[in-house]
């Protein structure tokens, strides 16, 4: 079968070998005379399959390395080997309006057939990982009740899937409502000698050494904030603000005021936040009692307008996959509130 190449579009003009690429595959689009008009995407997986020649107006072959030239070398390691990989695992694609790259149709699906079953975004290992970019992709893509998958290539080429999704998180854990405790601040912190039982056991807050319940400084603030806790200077006996707690916090802590957004709104939210340092995050949460469950969630908290490198995905993902926990990315806006994205590999 021969297409021919005009431009940036490959035409095969016999009506009846364009009918068979198109029926087995959505390959194209049926022109109104007769025959199909191809992609360059879609004419160069034929052409590596063996199922379509490509000439030239004058009859002259068209190699795949002129093909590729055409394509240009960014789009075709961005765009077309995430393509080429996901027809070769079944999927119809067609290219989508920006910011997406594909339209993915189900196994045995295709256009004016079924829905599409994704929306594909493409990316490359040394793109920008722009996590306010990532939110506005998915709530656009939500809106159409599609689902966010995301295409990552490689320097060597491989291509790994992730998929996006907003959550919304619901802990059983009630607010600690009992007298007012006295803490000591220690280092940066806190020690409770006495009447911490309801709030370790039954609110489980901080780690009981000897007899004391030392607590965090995600802790200490919250209770503070909370009116649960009064706090002394353990040397001076001096009352501490929260002012001046969040002043001692913050000397050596850039991201403090970020990351204690996202522990106080897990808090609100019922869940159970401790260091997550073992996992490299902030926090690990759990949305019961720990003692009967294991932590659900590894959470990075991330300050507005955050942007790093995706290799950093991939390492917050493989680490959460590995110990059977999700990743979620906690991403504060100006008013405090916070976004949660939970991030998984996926095999499409």
């Amino acid at each position: 079968m021969t297409g021919i190449l005009k431009e940036n579009k490959i035409i095969i003009e016999e009506e009846k070998k364009a009918d068979q690429i198109y029926n087995k595959g959505y390959f194209g689009e049926p022109l109104s005379h007769g025959g199909l008009e191809l992609d360059l995407y879609e004419g160069l997986y034929l052409m590596e399959a063996d199922r379509l020649r490509i000439t030239d107006e004058n009859g002259e072959d068209v190699e795949r390395e002129d093909i590729i030239e055409k394509i240009s070398e960014e789009d075709f390691h961005r765009e077309y080997l995430p393509y080429k990989d996901m027809r070769m695992r079944g999927y119809v694609l067609k290219k989508a309006s920006d910011p997406a790259s594909f339209r993915v149709f189900p196994r045995g699906g295709g256009p004016n057939k079924t829905p599409s079953k994704y929306w594909l975004f493409t990316y490359r290992e040394r793109d920008v990982f722009d996590i306010n970019e990532v939110i506005e992709n998915h709530d656009q893509v939500s809106n159409l009740k599609k689902t966010m998958l995301t295409a990552l290539v490689d320097e060597e080429g491989d291509v790994t899937y992730y998929v996006f999704s907003t959550i919304d998180l619901d802990g059983s854990i009630e607010k600690y409502d009992q007298e007012k405790l006295k803490g000591l601040l220690y280092g940066d912190g806190t020690i409770i000698n006495r009447d911490y039982e309801k709030l370790y056991n039954d609110n489980f807050y901080g780690f009981e050494e000897e007899d004391t319940l030392r607590l965090s400084i995600y802790e200490t603030l919250y209770l503070v904030q909370t009116n649960s806790l009064h706090i002394t200077e353990i040397d001076t006996r001096k009352p501490l603000t929260e002012e001046d707690l969040k002043s001692i916090y913050e000397e050596n802590r850039s991201e403090f005021q970020t990351e204690y957004n996202v522990y106080k709104d897990l808090r609100e939210r019922g869940l159970i936040p401790k260091t997550g340092f073992k996992y490299g995050t902030p926090f690990r949460a759990y949305s019961a009692d720990p003692d009967e469950k294991h932590a659900e969630y590894i959470i990075q908290p991330l300050r507005k307008n955050y942007k790093s490198q995706w290799y950093q995905v991939s390492r917050a993902v493989r680490v959460a996959h590995s110990v059977r926990k999700h990743f979620l990315y906690a991403s504060v806006k100006d008013s405090g509130d916070v976004d949660y994205l939970k991030i998984k590999r996926e095999t499409p």
